[in-house]
Formats: C-alpha cells, structure tokens, sequence
C-alpha cells in the first residue's frame, strides 16, 4: 500500500546501520550499537504512562456507564478482520457485544472522538485534544505492539483510551487533583452539545476524515447510519443522563442566600436584559430572537443547577413551537425560563410556578450582574453637546434616514403607541428604521463593513447594543423600528462606541464618526443605488426596503447635504487642524506629500497597527 509501515522503519534503521561495513563488528553489534546510540534516547520523548491506579479509582464510573457506553461502541465499532481473530488472536465472541461490532479501528476512534467533544472535525468542540494526543491515547491503550497493523481496540481498551483522554485534558487543572475528578470533569464536557452533534452525524455522516466533505448520510465509520442510528442516539441520552447524576451526586446541593427580594417589573426588567446579554453577545445578527445554543449557555454558567442539557433543549424547542415564527423571543424566553424553574425545582413548583421562578432568579440567575446587559448611558451633558453638532446635519440626516427607513407597522402603532406623530421633514411611509433597516444604513455610512467598505467599524454586537438601548419600545417580541429622534441618539451611542481617545469628549467623538462617514460614501452610495442593499440582497430590485427608483435620489441628495454641511460647518469643528486620519508617527497626509513610498507604507502600517 505504499506506506512506511513499522516493518519498513525496522529494515531501514537495520540497513542505516549496516550500510558501513565494520570488519571489527558483526551486523549485529552495529545494529545494536546504532539502536543504543540513536534510537533508544528518541524513546524517552514519548513514555507510556502507567494508569493502572487511575482505571481503578474510576471504576465505579465505568460500572454506571458501561450500559450506555457499548451501544456507543457498537455503533462506531465495525467487524474484526481476519487478521485480528487469526493473526493477533483477538476480538473472541463475547454475549455483550454484537460479533460485527467488536473492533474499534483508528478511524472509528476518531469519529468518536468527534461526536463526543474530544476533538473538533465535527465543529462541535470549542476545547479539544489534538490529533497527536487522540492517537497516543489509542496506542497506548491497544494491547498490540511489533507490528504493522494494530487492528482495532476492544471495548476494555476503548474505556481505557476514553480515561487517558480525560487525564490528559485536564492535566494542568489545578482544581481537578484525583483522577476520578479529572474523569468526571472531562466527561460532562463530553456531554455537551451531544444533541446537535449527534443529529449532525446521522443527517451527515462521518466526516472525520478525507476531504471532509458530507457523505448526505449514506456512511457513518463504514456503516449504514440507518442500521444501527438507534444504537448513538439511545447512547447517548443515557450518558448524559448518567454524567448529570454522577455531577449531581458529587454536589452537596446547598445553594447560597440569594440576593434580597425584588418586585415583578424589576423582575421582568432584569430578565429583558439576561435575555439582551446573551443574544448581542452570540447572535448578535438576529439579537431579537434566542436559539437553543444561547439557551444552553446561560443554564449551564449555573453549575449548581440540577438540570440536564437535553431538557433544556427540548424546553426551547417547545416554546419556540408555540411561536408563529418558530423563534425562541422575549415573551417564549420568559415562559422558557418558567418551564426550566419547574424542572429544576420540583418542589416549589408545587407550591406555585412564581415561588419556583423566584428561586431560579434570586439564587442563580441574578446572583451577580455577568448575565446582565448593561445600557450605554448618555448623560445629559452629552447629549446637550451632541444635539448641538447634530442639529447642523438635521436636514441631510432626514433625508439619508428617509431612505433606509420604511413605514410604521399596526404592531407599531396600536401595539406599541409609536409613529403617531411625525417630525417635520420625515414622510409617513418612512418613519420607522427596523433593525434590518439600520443595518443597511450602517453598511453605507461605514459604521460596518456590510458594503465592504469600513476600514475601522463597529461590530454587530456594538450596534445591536446601541440600537436597543435607544429605541423606545423593550420586553416584547417585535421591537418595530427607531424614530428620527432615537436614530439620533443611536449615532451618539455609536459615536462613544467607537475606539478613540479616552479623554475625547461626546461631540469630538460625533465629529470624528461624521468624518469617518463620509470617506467612504462615494464608493459605498453608488454600490447601494446600483447593486442593492448588500444586506438585502444583490438583485437590485430593493434597498431599504422601498424600491431605488423611488427614493434613491433622497440618498443621494443626502449624502451631498451631508458633505457640504460637513465642510461649510468645519469652523465649528472642536478638532480644528487636527486631521483624525494620523499615521504611526502622528503626522497627516499632507505632510507627508512628498516622502518615499517606502516610508509612506510604513507609516500606514503603523497607523493600522
């Protein structure tokens, strides 16, 4: 087959040594002499450590799992080859594993690996060993050596490779000093994800190796998946199951006073900003709705929470089924949060759904502020200073936010009592920028790099950020869309967002974004007008949600405005001479006219450094 096998390592090193012929020496004693001088040190770099303590101190983990563990075995496992049985003399039938599925070759190995978290071919591991650490676990768990071929690892083997895994991925863990610890800890973090992971494995096959490309679950470690799909996905809910208890148990379960008692809408306000926190801080695209991974992360930070992973996935799926849309948002994270208190504290849902709610909040949730989103305050005094330089753009703004926003929906009006009344300027079919709407906005003015434009930009979660904190409307589903005023207020949050000087007041930061904004619009104003909206679509046919042909000219027009006011009011400017577009050394592009190339990119290196 091509492949430097141990036997091809054995004649070569013998035809290394005895390529120089010694009258004093027989082949042998240099091949002897060479071993003891070259090879035999190379040994010492890689040491097979001795477990045998450990295996013992775990095995009544192994005795709660072993059920659980063979059917993952099983599925992964495939028939012995003849070779193993005859040659090696191993893999003899045994009444607890079916005789197809005894020997766990390499490749099997490794797609285990990937379901269960140990590496990451499947992209579902954020923390994983690496290739070399998975394959010294194998061998060094395989009871075969001198020969060419291994074969594959019997089940013993295989929970011996599963505890050298868990000793290495935790072995610098101070918190963690026995095995047994080291073995619990690896485990729940096996366990992890395994409901996304496994219905990615079934849907997509084994992707371990080759070219990585999907087999449209034709094959999974070289078996049908519909054959034996029953056998990971039963495995797998038991194991989870089974670490949940294990963890469980370990706990005393004593949980801390919680903070002192505080009243519904305080309740629900602290809830609105959990939900906030995660959603900008995850999924920062669609920030309005949660999904499941979201869900899992703020019950699994609560590490003395008595609930499984997989019952907290299927409370999202259930909650985000009775939405119309299929979405997990505020009101289903709400009645989400209510069906995790009642799993996880049986006992005060007993007592009513509020006591066991309270509980959830008071001693887990907001047991300290990290969940917590914190709202970017203007302070009056800023803001004061912000309107001032705003009210110079009044009339360009208008026309730029004319043309990204579009028209107030019944949610907006009669739900939400906004868009009643509109300013003077702002037309009634665009007087509400939805989040989709401010998106396309940010792309054109270089606030984000949705155009390809924006050298320097915000990120999604910084505009996710400042797009809720300055819209009226909170804890509801459909926020509906900012107003001229809150669109206002949002290019100041965005304006303290952005990463200039720390002792830079509010309206120099105004002055720098403006400035910021219109260096790129005459690339990105035409990409839009032409091409559509990026983040629409590239047909061409939307931008803003209005069709260009009708109000494209109020983007243009705008933008020139924009311009103009920019440079007519440039005495007014707190910045005076001083150009925001520095290079390293602190000198501007003007004199820098006529240094060398050379040291023109040097600067520019500096500056983007």
């Amino acid at each position: 087959d091509k492949k430097f096998r141990f036997s091809c390592f054995v004649n070569g090193v013998v035809k290394v040594a005895t390529r120089k012929k010694n009258p004093n020496k027989t082949p042998d004693q240099q091949v002897t002499e060479f071993i003891t001088k070259y090879i035999k040190p190379l040994a010492k770099r890689r040491p097979k450590k001795d477990i045998t303590s450990s295996l013992e101190s775990v095995e009544p983990i192994f005795e709660r799992l072993k059920p659980c563990l063979k059917d993952c075995f099983m599925f992964f496992a495939s028939l012995p080859t003849d070779y193993e049985k005859n040659d090696l003399d191993r893999h003899k039938p045994r009444p607890d594993i079916n005789a197809m599925t005894q020997s766990m070759g390499f490749g099997d190995w490794s797609a285990f690996c990937s379901l269960f978290n140990l590496s990451s071919s499947i992209g579902a591991a954020v923390k994983a060993l690496s290739p070399n650490a998975l394959a010294s676990a194998f061998m060094d768990s395989i009871q075969v050596k001198h020969v060419d071929n291994v074969g594959g690892l019997t089940f013993e083997e295989f929970w011996e490779a599963i505890v050298r895994c868990c000793l290495i991925f935790k072995k610098d863990v101070e918190s963690l000093p026995t095995p047994e610890d080291k073995v619990k800890s690896t485990l729940q973090h096996c366990a992890n994800n395994l409901e996304t992971a496994v219905q990615r494995t079934l849907g997509l096959g084994n992707i371990t190796e080759g070219s990585g490309m999907a087999m449209a679950g034709m094959q999974s470690s070289g078996r049908n998946v519909s054959s034996n799909g029953a056998l990971i996905t039963g495995g797998t809910h038991e194991f989870a199951r089974i670490i949940f208890e294990i963890i469980r148990d370990g706990e005393s379960g004593e949980v801390d006073a919680g903070p002192t008692a505080f009243d519904a809408d305080d309740a629900e306000d602290k809830v609105w900003r959990i939900f906030l926190k995660a959603n900008l801080t995850n999924n920062p695209r669609d920030w309005q709705a949660m999904r499941k991974r979201e869900l899992v992360l703020i019950i699994r930070a609560q590490k003395k929470l008595r609930l499984m992973e997989a019952d907290v996935n299927v409370i999202h799926q259930q909650e985000a089924g009775r939405n119309p849309a299929k979405r997990l948002e505020f009101k289903e994270f709400q009645c989400a949060l209510r069906s995790v208190a009642k799993r996880a504290f049986p006992k005060e849902a007993k007592e009513s759904d509020d006591t066991a709610l309270s509980k959830l909040l008071n001693d887990f949730l907001l047991k300290t502020d990290d969940l917590l989103h914190e709202e970017l305050v203007i302070s009056d005094e800023d803001w004061e200073a912000a309107k001032e330089w705003l009210d110079f753009f009044d009339a360009p703004l208008k026309r730029i936010f004319s043309f990204f926003a579009t028209f107030a929906t019944d949610h907006e009006k009669k739900v939400l009592e906004r868009h009643a009344a509109q300013e003077e300027g702002i037309n009634q079919q665009t007087c509400s920028m939805k989040w989709a709407d401010f998106l396309n906005f940010c792309a054109c003015s270089n606030l984000s790099s949705g155009t390809g434009t924006a050298l320097t930009a915000l990120s999604l979660s910084h505009l996710g950020a400042a797009f809720a904190d300055s819209i009226g409307s909170t804890k509801v589903n459909d926020l509906g869309g900012l107003t001229y005023d809150e669109f206002r207020k949002v290019l100041t949050r965005c304006a303290l967002l952005f990463d200039y000087e720390e002792t830079d007041t509010c309206r120099i930061r105004l002055e720098k974004m403006f400035l910021h904004m219109c260096n790129q619009f005459q690339t990105s104003v035409p990409r839009i007008i032409n091409d559509g909206a990026e983040r629409v679509g590239a047909g061409g046919q939307t931008a803003g949600g209005r069709n260009i042909s009708t109000n494209g000219g109020l983007l243009l027009k705008g933008v020139r405005e924009f311009n103009k006011v920019l440079h007519d009011n440039s005495q007014h400017l707190s910045l005076k001479e001083e150009s925001i577009f520095k290079f390293g050394d602190g000198t501007t592009d003007d004199e820098r006219r006529g240094s060398s190339l050379l040291d023109f990119t040097a600067g520019m290196r500096k500056g983007l450094s």
